[in-house]
């Protein structure tokens, strides 16, 4: 390990064939070891002619080293040995700080497996993954990975909207109870069974710990083990949500063992740090074994977009059904779910009127989204679920000084064309005024300023300045931060914030997101007086007794436009989906959104 420690430090600190002055103490110092151990590296860097070393003479005199031999390509074969080995920690530690992504994506890149070598499937990424806990996940992509990690007792199928048995081979209703038939032969990934009773330890688990999922499952009062492969679940309220829930994330059974968390998916988890998370293909899985072997996504930073496939990955999602060659077809969706902000009660004493909060969503509404934000990768919200009329509704929600997308249907997309002066001098007349009549309720004598907060989303991050901008500028005294996350998430940070900017991502279980984003979602949960509580549980209990799925989304509907009118939130974009349909698909810009189902993907390797 000094060894090449040594290598790289002088990599890093001297020029080919250029002598530099250098004590031995500042050698072994950034080495980490004795001046004994110092002498004896050098001693042997200079017998393999690598460097040249010739002590000080006279007194106060520094040694003198010369690097006489590059370095770099025996540091970089040796990085890449590390990294085949999984020890990126290591490796990076003879890595310049600088180039740590580039590196990581340059082993990818030349990654190619011997014949006879295990299939793994290698996902470059912008960010390494957070906590994989199932029962703490409230992030997209990690919420795909755990789906690999965790079987939940049902999943739900989108192609027929109906839930299919997993861990589960049976299961019924009666009254508020939900009964439920194990299948047998189902194992945790240390081999150990898994019978009712773990089950109902996850759960149990679940509803101990302190995460936001925790209030999903308040509606579950009890969980009876009438045999090790018969339970059941009695609902408190929501009894018809029950199902919805049970196959959600936090749903996705683990077990504790020695403090570890092990899973009960078609993967297990057998590494995750900073730079690289690592699933491998689980041999007892009670489902069809996956084609890959394992699967690595790699954190090299925003070089990630750059990734250049050494393999063809084919793919059986419906998103790639429809192709019929390798040649890519670009479409487009919109994301159901939304950029949005929400107002809080309980920080700022101007904002705890219900007037004020609602002044300040109207004038959010008018000063619309930032111009830094492209308009052809988002289009305005009216709500979570995208609606064609929000096409028409441009102008009520574009930035005051941005041009005006006329009408854009579904089968063709009309030119924008250029607002009028007049129409844009009513609009920034019209937000001018709201913000002064705002100013003139109070607000311009209070000292304390209105906080916005985000997390760091490039665009959340815009619309956050754009608020800050555009409010210092009428008057409004006012300040933006910007979180990392989780840090975002933590109550006593979202307490101290009057705007939060958060986004939503819905999936298909509609019903599950709807519910996710009303009952565990910590900056709304923070914005909500009690009362707003109250209602809330009130209104999902009258949604949860009609049997219709669309009477269903019309109250779910109809509780957001109630949480909009009384100022508590205001949905700002839908940004734009980019679908390449092919035969082979990139997974660098598919795994955020979930596309990469791990257990169908095979690869073709480049000849």
């Amino acid at each position: 390990m000094y060894y090449w420690k040594a290598l790289a430090f002088f990599r890093t600190h001297l020029t080919l064939n250029h002598p530099v002055h250098m004590s031995l103490d500042k050698f072994s110092e950034s080495l980490g070891c004795t001046r004994r151990n110092a002498q004896l590296l050098i001693k042997k860097l200079v017998e393999e002619g690598w460097i040249d070393w010739k002590p000080g003479v006279g007194r106060g005199n520094l040694p003198k080293v010369t690097l006489i031999k590059c370095v770099n390509e025996v540091i970089e074969k040796h990085v890449d040995s590390l990294l085949a080995e999984n020890k990126v920690d290591q490796a990076l530690e003879f890595v310049e700080e600088d180039k740590r992504d580039l590196c990581l994506l340059g082993y990818i890149r030349r990654y190619q497996p011997a014949p006879d070598a295990l299939d793994i499937l290698q996902i470059p990424f912008y960010r390494g993954t957070h906590n994989l806990d199932s029962i703490g996940i409230s992030r997209r992509t990690e919420s795909h990975i755990a789906s690999y990690l965790y079987s939940n007792l049902i999943r739900y199928n989108p192609e027929n909207h109906r839930f299919d048995g997993n861990l589960a081979i049976h299961w019924y209703r009666e009254d508020n109870r939900w009964f439920f038939t194990l299948r047998k032969g189902i194992f945790f990934h240390d081999g150990s069974p898994i019978f009712a009773q773990d089950i109902k330890h996850h759960f149990q688990r679940l509803m101990a710990e302190n995460t936001t999922n925790r209030h999903l499952f308040e509606c579950i009062s009890n969980i009876e083990v009438t045999s090790p492969y018969h339970l059941s679940f009695e609902a408190n309220s929501y009894t018809g949500y029950i199902e919805s829930l049970l196959s959600t994330t936090p749903a996705g059974i683990t077990k504790m063992s020695g403090g570890n968390i092990i899973g009960s998916g078609s993967f297990q988890l057998v590494e995750q740090s900073k730079w690289l998370t690592r699933l491998e293909a689980f041999k007892h899985y009670h489902g069809h074994r996956p084609w890959v072997d394992a699967v690595e996504m790699w954190n090299v930073g925003d070089k990630a977009k750059d990734y250049e496939m050494h393999c063809d990955i084919v793919h059986s999602h419906p998103h790639y059904q429809e192709a019929s060659n390798l040649t890519f077809k670009e479409s487009e969706q919109w994301e159901s779910g939304c950029e949005y902000a929400l107002i809080n009660a309980h920080n700022h004493p101007w904002l705890s009127s219900i007037k004020h909060r609602q002044d300040l969503s109207e004038l959010l509404q008018l000063i619309g989204v930032s111009k830094d934000i492209s308009k052809d990768e988002i289009r305005p919200a009216s709500g979570m679920i995208y609606q064609v009329s929000d096409l028409f509704e441009t102008e009520q929600n574009t930035e005051i000084d941005r041009p005006l997308l006329d009408q854009i249907s579904a089968k063709s997309t009309h030119s924008a064309n250029t607002k009028s002066e007049k129409e844009k001098s009513a609009k920034t007349k019209s937000a001018k005024s709201k913000a002064a009549q705002i100013l003139e309720n109070g607000l311009k004598h209070s000292k304390q300023p209105i906080k916005i907060l985000t997390y760091q989303l490039f665009d959340h991050i815009k619309m956050a300045k754009h608020y800050y901008e555009w409010l210092s500028s009428e008057g409004i005294a006012c300040e933006y931060q910007v979180l990392e996350f989780p840090d975002f998430c933590l109550t006593e940070n979202l307490q101290k914030a009057d705007i939060i900017i958060s986004g939503a991502v819905f999936c298909d279980n509609t019903n599950g997101s709807w519910m996710s984003w009303l009952l565990s979602t910590p900056p709304l949960e923070t914005c909500l007086t009690e009362e707003q509580k109250a209602w809330r549980s009130e209104q999902l209990e009258k949604l949860w007794s009609l049997n219709s799925k669309q009477q269903r989304q019309s109250a779910f509907i109809e509780i957001e436009k109630n949480l909009i009118c009384s100022g508590v939130y205001r949905p700002i974009f839908h940004v734009k989906q980019q679908l390449n349909q092919a035969d082979t698909v990139n997974p660098v810009e598919l795994l955020a959104n979930g596309w990469i189902d791990f257990n169908q993907v095979t690869m073709r390797r480049h000849s």
